[in-house]
Formats: structure tokens, sequence, C-alpha cells
């Protein structure tokens, strides 16, 4: 298997590609939206779901190959889209009224596309309770082009590099 340059139309691509393939996804092509490179919004609007009426809200972040790379790809870039994701929730977290009045809305759900090594720090970084509340997801992006989706319940934990690959680490080659 041949690493590839994580650049961020790469990244939309690889995420793109596995939501739509997802067994029980149910995520809609023709509803799929792809912001350019330097457009306003949201980097990827998904639509569909278990209820076919939910949203899937995605920031995209590509890893850098700077001198400066180490700090960019661990602190920088992930802050950066958390930043941009929480200021695109415009629905109310919360339910005000009727039966599930209180629980967290879960029509739509956000998410960070990072590589990986930028995606295991912002796991362990960011709570529990708080990926929780705001329905944060994070898919994870290796340089042979896997993806592997983090749940809210995996939040505020410390994982070793193999949890970010499909197959054991000796298998592959560079």
């Amino acid at each position: 298997m041949e690493k590839i340059r994580l650049e961020e139309d790469v990244v939309k691509e690889l995420v793109t590609k596995f939501l739509l393939e997802k067994p029980n996804g149910n995520w809609h092509e023709d509803r799929t939206k792809t912001a350019d490179l330097h457009g306003h919004g949201v980097d990827l609007k998904f639509c569909g779901g278990k209820r076919n009426s939910e949203f899937f809200l995605i920031e995209c972040k590509g890893k850098s190959y700077a001198k400066s790379a180490r700090s960019i790809n661990r602190q920088n870039s992930w802050v950066y889209a958390l930043g941009q994701i929480i200021k695109r929730m415009d629905t109310k977290r919360i339910i005000s009224s009727g039966k599930s009045k209180g629980d967290v809305n879960r029509a739509y759900k956000y998410g960070l596309a990072l590589c990986d090594e930028s995606a295991r720090v912002a796991l362990y970084s960011i709570p529990k309770e708080i990926a929780n509340v705001l329905n944060l997801h994070i898919f994870s992006v290796n340089e042979y082009g896997e993806v592997i989706q983090f749940t809210p319940s995996k939040f505020g934990e410390k994982y070793d590099e193999s949890a970010f690959y499909l197959k054991p680490l000796n298998s592959y080659s560079d």
C-alpha cells in the first residue's frame, strides 16, 4: 500500500467516500455538498441518516508538511477546525419542548476530518461530555487513505497509534 499526501481536498474526498459507502449510513450523494478550498461555509454537508432528515456538517483539515508541521498537526489545525465548526452551529443543541425536552438535538451531527496525528490529540483533548452535547465526531484519515470514525463516546481518551489504522502497523510497507 502506497502512502498519499493528505492535502485538504484529499481528506474531503476520502471522508465523502467513507460516509457514502458506509453500511446503513443512508447519506445521499445527490444531497451532499462540498465547499471549494477557499469557499465559505462548512467543507462537507451531508443529508440523510437514520431518519432521512439528519445533517452531518464536517470541517476538514489537511496535514501540514512544513518544517514546523509537528506543532501544526498536533495543536493548531484541529483547534482551528473546532472553532470553525462551532461558529457554524446554528441549531439549538438541547430540545426545549415535547417528550424529548432536555435531550441533545441529534438531527445535526458535526465532524472534524483530520490527519491521524491531529485526530489523536483532539480525541484526548476534547472531553467526552462536550463531544456528546455537540454531537461531535472525528474522522481520522491516515496516509494510506483509510478513514476511522470516532463517535462522541470515544472522546476524552488516549489512543495508541494502532487505533488509527485498519490493519496492524507492521503490515504496511513504506
